[in-house]
């Protein structure tokens, strides 16, 4: 006779108790970085025994990679879908413009979850954890690459100085809000504006720079 199958409200316990402890390291990495987020903090935030984490993630370091993978899904992969929605001008257009908002938007998030993701871009921009490699490969490179992609879309031929001259710049913009949170945007934004709008003002001013030098050219798989 084999071994008993797991009851269904077990697996369920089992599901709430993992995404418990995902939620919780979320917010603890972003609030302390990879190295100075303990599993004890984790599971303090989490309400969980700290063994958890190894039967779970089987380290610390697994858990920063779900962590990572789970938010990737929710911010990165859609950013990287922009592409695949162009056939003419007008869709170009729309999905830079989509593009920049967007990647504005995570970066100068105030809530979760994009808040986290611009904390721990922000963590890894400035003290990066041992597994930086690791999360460049899997996941910042992917999503660069598809907005190189979308620029490559406005050239008529590829120019691979001219291509990262654009996505280093474009992307600095962003970054900068991540690492500075609203200091940046309030030294800049008029005492009646609202941040949003500020961020508005700012994603259609790269935009305008793009489409100045840039229109479609060509469809790039």
């Amino acid at each position: 006779m084999g071994p008993k199958r797991p009851s269904r409200k077990s697996e369920l316990d089992s599901k709430d108790t993992r995404e418990k402890i995902l939620n919780a390291a979320t917010k603890v990495f972003a609030e302390h970085g990879f190295r100075d987020a303990t599993t004890r903090l984790i599971c303090a935030e989490a309400q969980v025994n700290v063994a958890l984490v190894n039967y779970y993630f089987r380290s610390k370091a697994g858990l920063y990679k779900a962590v990572i993978a789970a938010l990737f899904e929710g911010t990165g992969k859609p950013l990287m879908a922009l592409p695949d929605t162009v056939c003419d001008e007008v869709s170009w257009r729309k999905a830079m413009e989509t593009w920049i908002r967007r990647s504005l938007a995570i970066c100068a998030a105030s809530k979760p979850p994009e808040l986290w993701v611009a904390r721990l871009m922000g963590m890894e921009e400035c003290v990066p954890s041992d597994l930086a490699q690791d999360i460049e490969e899997k996941f910042a490179k992917p999503v660069r690459e598809g907005f190189i992609r979308l620029l490559r879309m406005g050239m008529k031929q590829d120019d691979t100085v001219e291509l990262n001259l654009w996505a280093s710049t474009v992307n600095a913009q962003c970054v900068i809000y991540a690492l500075t949170r609203e200091r940046w945007a309030v030294r800049f934004c008029l005492p009646e504006m609202e941040i949003k709008d500020w961020l508005d003002r700012v994603a259609a001013h790269i935009c305008a720079g793009i489409f100045a030098r840039l229109s479609f050219q060509r469809k790039v798989d």
